[in-house]
């Protein structure tokens, strides 16, 4: 197969292959990536070993060697470059849909994620990647360095040399996936290695390394009691705007619950959630069956709970449970949210319809009440352990539905008194 070199590369070694595979191996390759594909992860650092950003917003599958295509096209891909099998990492197939990118970035490891991923198996040398599908506009490979850009054509390899091996990264190397305007971009990323591939001697040689280098963590700090809290932020709460692209998750998994919405069966709902009659006037969308919604909406809105208590105590996702659904004349009593793991939270405002608005009733820290109002799409942040809250006006209106988001403080011990 004939190789096309990138011209004025800057040292940077580069080709395109046309016609590298098949319609039916792309067709194949294709198949397997839809059914098995998760949300694309980034390399991470310290204790991370990925992480995800909003730079990455694509899904991706492992591709088995046990499929027989699949086998046939890692083996085309090693005779290509003259590099053995056990030098290259699992072939990945990746989706990207409407607007999904992949912002510029290095497919060699930087310095902090050199120590994470490649202490044993060696620094990032090749990128192949295969266009396994054509795209009716967008998701271009941008290389702004040599000021080239390749359109999605199927069965075309773009390949390039990330580094020599040494640690260090190649400059011309930085690229991107530019967002799919039309249509959706499928296709394969395969990276080889200085040493032998070598994943799980890498994880041990990365622990060993951050025992050696990271300082001693805190002691851990032992809690009995709400008054054992720390108070982190001014007040205790504060409203802010769900980011568009995660309430816009929110909205697809709401819209898909609501055939399932059914009375809350929790046997205390009584003590929190009443009307004047003593009923409880809740229904609930479970998102018991969302597990992997759940978490990406604990990933993506944890950095704001972060930000509210100025980073000043680790977070840990705990919990989201459904969206509750009040209906009229409901009253939340004033409580404290649970003492154990419940620690700093928010209430996200899904949707409602409402013939006055309902107000969040909360304590702040000097114990002075306030009436904190939200509309959907936005969340009340609030530390959920120590500041008192609920709704004690009864709801006027047709319905008003949100969900609680809880983190749990990492570096607190509960201990019964």
């Amino acid at each position: 197969m004939e190789r096309i070199y990138v011209e004025n590369s800057h040292g940077l070694e580069m080709f395109s292959i046309p016609n590298f595979l098949t319609n039916e191996e792309c067709d194949h390759i294709v198949s397997l990536t839809e059914k098995g594909s998760v949300r694309s992860s980034v390399a991470g650092t310290g204790t991370e070993s990925i992480k995800y950003d909003e730079g990455r917003t694509s899904s991706t599958a492992v591709l088995l060697d046990t499929d027989p295509i699949v086998n046939q096209v890692n083996q085309k891909m090693y005779t290509e470059l003259g590099i053995e099998a056990p030098y290259s990492e699992p072939t990945q197939g990746q989706i990207y849909e409407v607007g999904q990118e992949f912002r510029h970035h290095q497919d060699a490891f930087g310095k902090e994620a050199y120590h994470n991923h490649c202490l044993a198996s060696g620094q990032r040398t090749w990128t192949f990647m295969i266009y396994l599908n054509d795209v009716e506009e967008g998701g271009q490979t941008d290389f702004p360095t040599l000021q080239k850009t390749f359109s999605p054509i199927k069965g075309t390899a773009v390949v390039w040399k990330n580094s020599n091996g040494t640690g260090s990264e190649n400059s011309a190397a930085l690229h991107a996936g530019l967002p799919v305007i039309k249509g959706r971009k499928v296709i394969i990323t395969k990276w080889f290695r200085e040493n032998v591939f070598n994943s799980s001697e890498d994880a041990k040689l990365a622990k060993e390394y951050l025992e050696m280098t990271q300082p001693q963590q805190p002691t851990e700090k032992v809690f009995s009691k709400s008054e054992d809290l720390p108070r982190l932020s001014e007040l205790g709460f504060k409203v802010v705007k769900v980011p568009e692209k995660t309430f816009q998750l929110i909205q697809e998994a709401y819209n898909l619950l609501k055939p399932s919405v059914r009375p809350e069966e929790w046997g205390g709902i009584t003590n929190f959630i009443h009307d004047n009659q003593g009923n409880a006037p809740v229904e609930i969308f479970p998102m018991d069956s969302f597990t992997r919604i759940r978490e990406i909406i604990a990933e993506e809105l944890q950095p704001l709970h972060e930000e509210f208590i100025e980073n000043k105590e680790r977070l840990i996702p705990k919990w989201i449970y459904g969206i509750r659904s009040y209906k009229r004349g409901a009253i939340l009593e004033p409580h404290t949210d649970t003492l154990v793991t419940h620690h700093i939270s928010s209430i996200v405002i899904v949707d409602k319809q409402v013939d006055r608005d309902w107000p969040l009733d909360i304590q702040d820290h000097k114990g002075r009440w306030h009436k904190v109002y939200a509309e959907p799409g936005e969340m009340i942040l609030y530390e959920s352990a120590t500041n008192k809250h609920g709704r004690i006006e009864p709801f006027e209106g047709e319905y008003f539905r949100n969900f609680f988001l809880h983190y749990t403080f990492a570096d607190y011990k509960f201990v019964a008194q």
